[in-house]
């Protein structure tokens, strides 16, 4: 008996849920994150990103975790987001991460999201690849835990194999794909589109994004990619905008002493279009990024 294809529709559709953003003033806005989803996170260094980013990240495992720490409409909707996070960095290293995580978030913030996060650190073999001086190469901090390669290398060999940037997005995959059940975050594009200009081809970071953007969608989680660039040139990119499930995109506008910022959410394949578009004002302050909606933008009718 042929199944019903209405059905089987349904059953999926029905498999999806959504993960909380863990920002405040943008949950209750939006509806989340389809589970299943890559989202790019894209703006200017200066934008608001990384504290989004870090924000995000340590709600969630409060209202995994702590679930009385964080209001009742994220704590009330835990069931969809992972227990942890996988953190891969590619070019700073694990210390500097908690030195910025340290910088953004409240203490107990801190605590809940260092307590179930893992920090793939690959950026020893990233600055390996790189034609770096020998005297400042030394001079770096490197750790004792930092990703190695998978394969050792072959002592039979004559000479050893030859590190390339196409074996570490190898390896950075291998790690990402361990990380299934987890929340993933991937910092950064901007160090993989660095790569291209010391010989990783430009195809391979975007088949690497096509490949993460579908293995998401098997594991039912959620990946976050951060991308520092101006969120207009990010929109007018035809590679990349639009190549993931959806979008965050980071403005800042100098206004006199102080920078103002503001964020939008982009298309999730229409799960979360509305008329309008909100634009949400954003702040970073003691507890890290908040957002508030000000205005939308589009058609006011029809």
């Amino acid at each position: 008996m042929t199944a019903d294809p209405t059905s089987t529709a349904k059953g999926i559709s029905s498999g999806v849920s959504y993960i909380p953003f863990g920002i405040p003033g943008l949950d209750g806005h939006v509806r989340g994150i389809p589970t299943g989803s890559t989202v790019l996170l894209a703006g200017a260094s200066d934008a608001g990103g990384d504290a989004f980013t870090y924000t995000s990240l340590a709600t969630l495992m409060l209202a995994k975790h702590r679930p009385e720490m964080v209001p009742n409409g994220v704590a009330d909707r835990t069931a969809a987001i992972p227990d942890s996070v996988t953190y891969v960095t590619l070019s700073h290293d694990r210390d500097h991460l908690y030195s910025e995580l340290d910088a953004v978030l409240d203490g107990y913030q801190f605590e809940a999201l260092t307590a179930n996060m893992t920090v793939a650190d690959f950026s020893q073999r990233y600055m390996e690849l790189l034609p770096v001086p020998n005297p400042l190469f030394d001079a770096r901090r490197s750790a004792d835990d930092i990703e190695q390669p998978e394969t050792e290398p072959d002592p039979s060999a004559t000479e050893p194999s030859e590190e390339t940037f196409e074996k570490f997005l190898e390896d950075v995959s291998e790690r990402v794909t361990d990380a299934a059940d987890t929340l993933v975050v991937v910092d950064s594009l901007t160090d993989l589109e660095r790569a291209t200009e010391f010989g990783l081809p430009r195809n391979h970071e975007v088949a690497f994004l096509m490949g993460l953007r579908e293995a998401v969608v098997n594991w039912g989680t959620v990946a976050f990619v951060k991308l520092d660039r101006p969120a207009s040139a990010v929109r007018s990119d035809e590679l990349i905008h639009g190549l993931l499930h959806g979008s965050v995109y980071f403005y800042s506008n100098d206004k006199g002493f102080e920078t103002y910022r503001t964020m939008r959410v982009g298309s999730f394949g229409g799960a979360l279009d509305t008329e309008r578009q909100t634009v949400f004002e954003s702040r970073i302050g003691p507890a890290g990024f908040r957002a508030k909606a000000t205005k939308k933008i589009g058609p006011s009718n029809w």
